[in-house]
């Protein structure tokens, strides 16, 4: 009996430590399945919960919207026929602030407004300009500006509408502020002490206040980056008159790493036209850095694909359009690097000491041309399309550059310039292996810039720069005869000519003329012309991602991602609003007629209670 009794109770033992693993197991899964759910659902949640408000006019009034970037419905959040203007996401994502008036009165007041229930509340009621709300991140106060002396000043006033209090006593206009994420700083503009409005720093508490700028023009909106150690605001750089390019700055909070990040006078050069015909690739000073982009026609989608603080330059498709060859100076002297058309993997083929430019593809991929400068002079050279066995070509006393292929691949035509006194520039052939050269033009008292063949082989473009005169110029292989392209006389500064693939088109970079009775964007921008020397035409921008409306600085007009990683902007008089990544990605157009964004992702905040209140000359702020 005892024997049987041990004899069943290993058996239910070991039943039980069946069941009991079994149970382990899918404790183990229920805590993973949980855990899961912690994690991934809350990111999940608050990526669909961005919410960006804005301004969109229509009807002969404006109204306040909300949306979501990654889709979900525009909901119209104002319903009144008044005028609405810089509304401003609090930080939990529950309300809105903004500025409006009604009828004719010219004075603005501060509403804060419920977005899930409409609820409109007024807070601020003096006879005066009340504008440019911003948010505390606990909700409690709004920072804006009121002009009840005829002078723009700070003030903060309650969410409920009370403890209306003066922040700044200043000469001149204080307007726009922006509080930190941390609520320590306020950031506004103000023209105290200068002409131009320049960006300040203030201490709530204390009321001290910094000048982070000392510029020329005028500076507008500063806005917080998500983590508090950057500041954005518009300004512009006068280049030469009437080119002013407005663009949108960034500088840390100490001072330090003052750049550019978008800017509506971007110089736009060098184009080439992807081998199917569905891409260009270009070079771009959006960020005051020369840089390689491309730019799908499809899509309308621009891919930032070098992000090096030296100068690249000179791109060149491969046949295959999956490679493309630059110049770059990242290496302390001009080398050509290979790069793939999605980005990422560059290879530096040359690696000398020399210079190189105008790298060039051969027909079959296998081969790229160059031009090497050696002590004064330039020379042409060839190499495998993986960098190896380059050799010269053509060793004679005079400067070789511009090497492009013919579409057979058995020459490659140059522009030869025998000394740097002359003003003779001559265009040559000369056949692969050094051999059969042969001149083709020659011009006196003028420029022979980039060159290109017609892909047929018939004929050869090249860019005539003779002082006042610089035009697109084809030259018949067989004939030799010249002939001009029409412009039309929409653009000046015509540079950088060369055949799309099918030899229909033509694209080329060009200022384009525009009436001088308003001041016009600094651009330089890429346009597509018919390839018909004989037709009047009209050359057509090939985007309007860079188009001729700029930056809108009325009314707000940007906000940065919640990540910080994008800026989501406005240009134009109407407005549309735009998406671009600062670290890649490109620009796409997110909502036309549109315009003074705030973009936020719901976060809480601990709410001021009377506990933690610090009462001085400002008003009661939070420890």
């Amino acid at each position: 009996m005892k024997i049987r009794r041990c004899h069943q109770s290993t058996e239910t033992y070991e039943a039980n430590f069946y069941l009991l693993a079994r149970t382990e197991v899918v404790i183990h899964c229920v805590l993973l399945l949980l855990l899961m759910y912690l994690i991934v659902i809350p990111v999940y949640a608050q990526r669909q919960q961005e919410q960006i408000v804005f301004v969109s006019e229509g009807g002969g009034h404006d109204e306040i919207h909300l949306s979501k970037l990654r889709g979900g419905q525009v909901q119209k959040l104002t319903l009144k026929q008044g005028r609405y203007a810089t509304p401003s996401l609090s930080f939990d994502g529950k309300r809105v602030a903004f500025a409006s008036a009604t009828g004719l009165s010219r004075d603005y007041d501060i509403f804060v407004m419920d977005i899930q229930s409409r609820e409109q509340r007024q807070v601020t009621f003096a006879a005066s300009k009340d504008l440019y709300p911003s948010w505390a991140p606990d909700g409690s106060r709004i920072v804006f500006a009121s002009d009840p002396g005829g002078v723009f000043n700070l003030y903060t006033v309650d969410e409920n509408g009370e403890n209306r209090t003066r922040m700044t006593n200043s000469s001149g206009d204080d307007v726009q502020p922006d509080w930190s994420p941390d609520g320590r700083k306020i950031a506004f503009v103000s023209d105290q002490a200068s002409a131009a409005h320049q960006v300040y720093l203030m201490n709530p508490r204390t009321g001290e206040q910094q000048k982070m700028t000392h510029r020329t023009y005028n500076n507008r909106y500063p806005r917080w980056s998500p983590d508090g150690t950057k500041l954005a605001f518009y300004s512009a750089v006068f280049h030469r008159a009437p080119l002013v390019s407005r663009q949108i700055w960034q500088v840390g909070v100490d001072g330090t790493g003052f750049k550019s990040l978008i800017t509506d006078g971007e110089f736009n050069d060098q184009p080439v036209v992807s081998p199917d015909l569905k891409q260009i690739a270009f070079i771009s000073t959006t960020e005051d850095n020369t840089d390689i982009y491309t730019f799908d026609k499809d899509s309308r989608q621009i891919l930032r694909l070098t992000r090096n603080p030296s100068a690249d330059y000179h791109p060149n498709w491969s046949p295959d359009g999956k490679h493309l060859v630059f110049v770059s100076d990242r290496t302390g002297n001009a080398d050509i690097h290979r790069i793939h058309a999605k980005g990422g993997d560059i290879v530096n083929l040359t690696q000398s000491k020399a210079d190189e430019y105008w790298p060039a593809w051969s027909p079959r991929g296998d081969m790229i041309s160059f031009a090497r400068t050696v002590g004064v002079k330039a020379e042409i050279y060839v190499m495998e399309s993986n960098g190896k066995r380059q050799r010269r070509l053509d060793n004679t006393p005079v400067s070789n550059t511009k090497p492009a292929w013919s579409p057979q691949g058995d020459k490659i035509a140059f522009v030869n310039k025998p000394d740097k006194d002359t003003k003779v520039y001559r265009i040559y052939t000369i056949g692969t292996n050094g051999q059969n050269k042969d001149l083709l033009i020659e011009t006196e008292a003028s420029e022979i810039r980039r060159i290109s063949w017609s892909p047929d082989g018939k004929k050869m473009l090249f860019v005539y720069y003779g002082g006042v005169i610089q035009e697109i110029r084809t030259l018949d292989m067989i004939t030799r005869e010249v002939n001009s392209i029409n412009t039309n006389s929409k653009v000046v500064g015509v540079d950088n000519a060369v055949w799309a693939p099918l030899g229909k088109t033509i694209v080329f970079s060009a200022f384009p003329v525009r009436p001088l009775t308003a001041i016009p964007p600094f651009r330089y921008g890429i346009f597509l012309i018919d390839a018909d020397a004989d037709k009047t035409q009209e050359p057509e921008p090939i985007w309007d991602t860079f188009n001729p409306h700029p930056l809108r600085y009325e009314n707000g007009g940007f906000s940065w991602s919640p990540d910080g990683q994008s800026i989501l902007f406005s240009r134009g008089k109407t407005g549309s609003l735009y998406v671009t990544g600062l670290t890649g990605g490109g620009v796409t157009r997110y909502l036309k007629n549109a315009h003074s964004p705030d973009w936020k992702t719901p976060v809480s905040r601990e709410k001021i209670t009377a506990e933690n209140k610090l009462h001085t000359a400002w008003g009661a702020v939070k420890k």
